[in-house]
């Protein structure tokens, strides 16, 4: 009986930081961020990495068929946590239906279903956090 309960706890905790660990992932983008030098929002371990690669070649080959599409360069961005930040600051703009960033490009792109000026990308950027620079079509 007593066997049963610290087994029952023992499951407990482990699915609580599961579930923990999937939500702050998921909904608040803290765990895909890397130790880089400028980052303090976590302790290194870039888990997410490899998926946030994948999901970026994903997303550009599905922004490259819309038929308006804009490439922002952006300044600013150290870690995976901040590629989140301005794919969610850009997709929040009416109008934006994808985006994608890239640490190593410093930029980001944008797959739109109606046309949405320079100015609002680059207001939506500098909102996150980021410097917006060049908007190129």
């Amino acid at each position: 009986m007593v066997a049963t309960i610290v087994l029952g706890i023992l499951i407990a905790a482990i699915l609580g930081v599961a579930l923990r660990k999937m939500y702050r992932s998921f909904f608040k983008g803290e765990a895909a961020c890397c130790n880089s030098e400028g980052c303090s929002s976590c302790d290194g371990g870039c888990t997410m990495k490899t998926a946030l690669d994948n999901s970026y070649r994903d997303r550009v080959e599905k922004i490259e068929k819309f038929p308006i599409h804009r490439t922002i360069d952006v300044d600013g961005m150290t870690c995976e946590k901040c590629i989140v930040k301005v794919i969610r600051a850009l997709e929040k703009i009416d109008g934006v239906t994808i985006a994608a960033a890239s640490l190593e490009k410093q930029s980001a792109q944008v797959g739109m279903r109606s046309d949405v000026s320079d100015d609002v990308l680059r207001n939506a950027i500098e909102r996150a956090g980021y410097h917006a620079g060049a908007v190129t079509a």
